[in-house]
C-alpha cells in the first residue's frame, strides 16, 4: 500500500473487509467475497462483526435489531454507529424504539458485495451518528450464477435460499432476482416461532460507455415471540432456568421495502458524478417487558411500542482531479436531503392489550446537508486529506395525547439546529510497507425530535418568564408543572463529538499485514429518549481512549490466521471517581481465528469472539460479564454442489449475549431489585446446508 492520491484512499481507521490484504483498497473483488464466503454469516448483523472490535447481541428472539459495541460504545442499536446500504441510511431518527435504531434484517447475507468500515468521525461523507463510526454495505450488480440453497439445524431451524440472474439479450444490461425464508423457535422454552421472508432485486444499465443506471428493489417481513431478558434471581432461586421467561408475551412484528435508483457518469476519466434517490417504507410493533410487576403489580408492566414511517431522500456527489499549484488534487463534494415522517406510538399493553397511550405522536424530521472534501498529494510519499461538513435540521412533532397522561411532557412543536463538523487527516509513507497515519475531526449524532422540541419548549418558557420579571425559581415551578425537566434548558439538540487516532499499517515478509491505531473520542453533553418508558434522561459528557491492534497473516497458499485486539476506556467526565463509569461501556473486545480455502474443495473457518467484563452501571458496582465463545464453518465443493456444515459455539459455553442492570419486581416480591437481567446466549448448535448451482 502507498500513500499514492486515488478516488478512494484508505485512512487509518477506515478497513475494507478482506481476507490477504485487509488493508488495501486495491484488493480485488475477488479477495472481497472470498472472506465474505469462507466467514459466512447467517444474517446481515452477524457481519458487522467482520469489522475488527465490533462486537453484536441480540435480545428479543432473533427479531429485533441487534445491540452494537464499538470503540467503547454501547451503541444500543446504532445511536452511534451510522449503517448504510448502497448509500441508503438504515438507521431511523426519532425511532418508537431507541435513537438511530438500525434493523439489518432487510438485507439478504449473499448479494453483499463488500463492506466498507470507517472507524471515528474522520469522514465527510458521514453525518448524523457516525461518532464511534461508520459502516456502508454494498450489493452485487450481477450475481456470478443461480444458485438455490437449503440449510438445516437445530431448535426447528431452517433457512432457504434462492439466487436468480435473469437472462437479458443485451450484454449491456443485467437483472437478478435474490429471495429467502428463515425460521427458528430458538433455544428457549417458549418457542420463538421467528420467520423472516425477504426479496431483493436489482436492474444494472450501461446507458453508454461512460454512464450507467441502477433500479434496486427489497423488501421483507418478520415475527417472532420472545422470552425476553430475565432476572439473574429468577434463575438462582429455582423459578426458571436459564431458557425460561416470566413473561413470554413478549415479540413482535417488523417490515421494511425499499427502492431506490442511482446513476452514475465518468467524464473522461478525471471526474465522476453520481445522484440517488430513495424511498422506505417501514414498520415496527414491539411487546416487551423489563420490569415485569414494578409499575403494575396486577396486570404488570408489558409495553406496545411502534413506528411506522416512510423516508425519502437524495444523495449526490461529484469527484473531479486538478492541479493545486504543483500538486495533484482530488476534490469530492456531496450534499443531499434525508425526510422523516413518522408515527411513534407507546401504549400500556399487558397481554398484548391496550390499555393507555403514553406516546402517540407524528414526527417529521428533515436533514439537509453539504460536504466537501479535498486531497492533496504533496510528494509520492505524503498526502493530506481535508474535510467540511455541514447539516441543518428541522423537528417538527404533533403530539396527540391530551393533557399529561402518565406525567408526561407535551411533546408539539417546531426545532431546529445546524452544526459544522470540520476533519482533517495526514497519511505518510516513509517505505513502500509502511504507511503513517494522523487523524482529527468532529461528528455528532442528532436527539430525538420529541426531545429537541421538548427542549425548545422550555427554552422558549423561560425567555418569556425571565422577559416578564420571573425568578428562576418561578420557571422551575411552571416546567415541573409540565413535567418537564429543567435540565432540558442546559443541553444541546446536537452533541457533538470530538475525536483523534494516530497510528500505522505495515506488511512485512510478503505474508502479514499488521495495524496499530491510538485513538480517543469526547462526546459532548446528550438528552437520551428513552423509547421503554415515554420520557428522556440526561448525561453528561463523556471520554473513551483507547487502542486498536490488527494482524493477518497468510501461513500458507490456503491457510489464513487473524486476530484483532480491541481495548478501550471510558468515562463520565462531570461525575466524581465513584460514579463515572459508562453503563456497558466494552473495555476489552477481540476477534479472530483461521479460515481456509483448499484448492480441493475444503473451505472454511475456526474463529472466536470475546468481550471483556463491563461495569453495568456508573459506580461499577454491578458487572456484565465477558465471554468467550467459539464457532466452527466448513464447506466443500463438489461440481456445482457446495456443501456446508456449521457448528455454533464449539465448546457449548454457557454466555449471557444481552445484559442490563434493570430494576424490577416479580409478582410475589414486595420490593424492587435492582440486578443483572440477561438473554442467554445459544448453546452448542449444529446446522448443515446444500448450494446447488447453475
Amino acid at each position: 500500500m502507498t500513500a499514492a492520491l486515488t478516488p478512494s484512499p484508505v485512512h487509518m481507521g477506515e478497513m475494507l473487509i478482506q481476507a490477504d490484504r485487509a488493508f488495501s483498497a486495491a484488493s480485488s473483488r475477488a479477495v472481497r467475497q472470498f472472506d465474505l464466503q469462507t466467514r459466512p454469516s447467517r444474517t446481515a448483523h452477524q457481519m458487522l462483526q467482520l469489522a475488527p472490535g465490533l462486537i453484536i447481541a441480540q435480545h428479543a428472539g432473533g427479531g429485533k435489531a441487534e445491540q452494537i459495541f464499538l470503540r467503547g460504545f454501547d451503541a444500543d442499536h446504532g445511536t452511534d454507529v451510522a449503517i448504510s446500504v448502497d448509500g441508503v441510511p438504515v438507521n431511523m431518527v426519532s425511532h418508537g424504539h431507541g435513537q438511530g435504531y438500525a434493523d439489518l434484517h432487510f438485507l439478504i447475507p449473499e448479494v453483499i458485495e463488500e463492506l466498507d468500515v470507517k472507524k471515528g468521525p474522520y469522514f465527510a461523507e458521514f453525518g448524523n451518528l457516525a461518532t464511534a463510526g461508520a459502516i456502508a454495505y454494498r450489493t452485487r450488480d450481477h450475481l456470478d450464477g443461480n444458485a438455490i440453497h437449503l440449510e438445516g439445524g437445530g431448535f426447528n431451524t431452517a433457512e432457504y435460499t434462492m439466487l436468480y440472474q435473469i437472462p437479458l439479450a443485451d450484454t449491456r444490461q443485467s437483472a437478478y432476482f435474490a429471495g429467502k425464508y428463515y425460521r427458528t423457535d430458538g433455544p428457549v422454552k417458549r418457542p420463538q416461532g421467528l420467520q423472516r421472508l425477504n426479496l431483493f432485486g436489482k436492474y444494472h444499465n450501461h446507458l453508454s460507455d461512460r454512464s450507467t443506471l441502477t433500479l434496486t428493489t427489497s423488501g421483507f417481513s418478520s415475527a417472532w415471540d420472545a422470552s425476553g431478558q430475565i432476572p439473574q434471581r429468577a434463575v438462582e432461586q429455582g423459578l426458571i432456568d436459564r431458557w425460561g421467561a416470566i413473561d413470554d408475551l413478549e415479540g413482535g412484528t417488523t417490515g421494511r421495502q425499499d427502492f431506490h435508483v442511482n446513476f452514475h457518469v465518468r467524464e473522461a476519466g478525471t471526474s465522476t458524478f453520481d445522484l440517488q434517490a430513495y424511498l422506505v417504507s417501514y414498520q415496527f410493533k414491539l411487546f416487551s417487558n423489563f420490569t415485569f410487576f414494578l409499575d403494575d403489580p396486577e396486570r404488570g408492566d408489558t409495553i406496545e411500542q411502534t413506528d411506522d414511517r416512510q423516508v425519502t431522500g437524495i444523495n449526490s456527489r461529484y469527484s473531479f482531479f486538478h492541479n493545486w499549484g504543483p500538486y495533484l488534487a482530488h476534490t469530492s463534494i456531496g450534499g443531499g436531503l434525508r425526510a422523516d415522517n413518522a408515527v411513534v406510538g407507546l401504549w400500556k399493553s399487558p397481554d398484548r392489550q391496550r390499555l393507555a397511550s403514553l406516546v402517540n405522536a407524528d414526527v417529521v424530521e428533515r436533514n439537509l446537508f453539504l460536504w466537501v472534501q479535498e486531497e492533496f498529494a504533496f510528494t509520492p510519499r505524503l498526502k493530506m486529506i481535508l474535510g467540511l461538513r455541514g447539516d441543518y435540521f428541522t423537528f417538527n412533532v404533533d403530539d396527540h395525547r391530551e393533557g399529561y397522561p402518565s406525567e408526561l411532557p407535551h411533546a408539539s412543536g417546531f426545532a431546529q439546529a445546524s452544526i459544522l463538523s470540520p476533519k482533517a487527516t495526514l497519511v505518510y509513507s516513509p517505505s513502500r510497507v509502511v504507511d503513517l497515519f494522523a487523524n482529527v475531526g468532529t461528528g455528532f449524532h442528532s436527539n430525538d425530535s420529541r426531545n429537541n422540541v421538548i427542549d425548545a419548549r422550555a427554552s422558549q418558557i423561560r425567555r418569556v418568564m425571565r422577559r416578564d420579571g420571573h425568578s428562576e425559581a418561578d420557571i422551575a415551578v411552571e416546567l415541573a408543572g409540565r413535567y418537564i425537566d429543567p435540565g432540558h434548558l442546559e443541553e444541546g439538540t446536537l452533541p457533538r463529538a470530538v475525536g483523534a487516532e494516530t497510528g500505522l499499517r505495515t506488511r512485512l515478509f510478503e505474508r502479514l499485514n499488521v495495524g496499530a491505531a491510538l485513538w480517543w473520542l469526547d462526546l459532548e453533553s446528550e438528552f437520551v429518549f428513552v423509547g421503554d418508558a415515554g420520557t428522556t434522561e440526561a448525561s453528561g459528557r463523556t471520554r473513551r481512549a483507547g487502542l486498536d491492534l490488527e494482524a493477518r497473516l497468510q501461513l500458507h497458499p490456503w491457510l489464513w490466521a487473524d486476530v484483532d485486539l480491541n481495548l478501550a476506556r471510558g468515562e463520565a467526565v462531570d461525575e466524581p471517581d465513584d460514579a463515572n463509569e459508562i453503563p456497558l461501556a466494552p473495555q476489552r473486545t477481540s476477534t479472530g481465528g483461521l479460515t481456509w480455502y483448499h484448492p480441493n474443495g475444503l473451505e472454511g473457518g475456526l474463529r472466536y469472539r470475546h468481550i471483556g467484563d463491563r461495569p453495568a452501571n456508573e459506580n461499577g458496582s454491578i458487572t456484565a460479564e465477558g465471554y468467550t465463545v467459539v464457532d466452527f464453518n466448513g464447506a466443500y465443493r463438489l461440481g456445482a454442489w457446495r456443501f456446508n456444515l456449521g457448528v455454533e459455539n464449539v465448546l457449548n459455553t454457557t454466555w449471557n449475549e444481552a445484559q442490563f442492570d434493570t430494576e424490577s419486581r416479580l409478582r410475589d416480591e414486595e420490593e424492587p431489585v435492582s440486578e443483572i437481567h440477561f438473554t442467554p446466549g445459544n448453546p452448542v448448535n449444529l446446522w448443515l446446508g446444500a448450494s446447488f448451482s447453475f
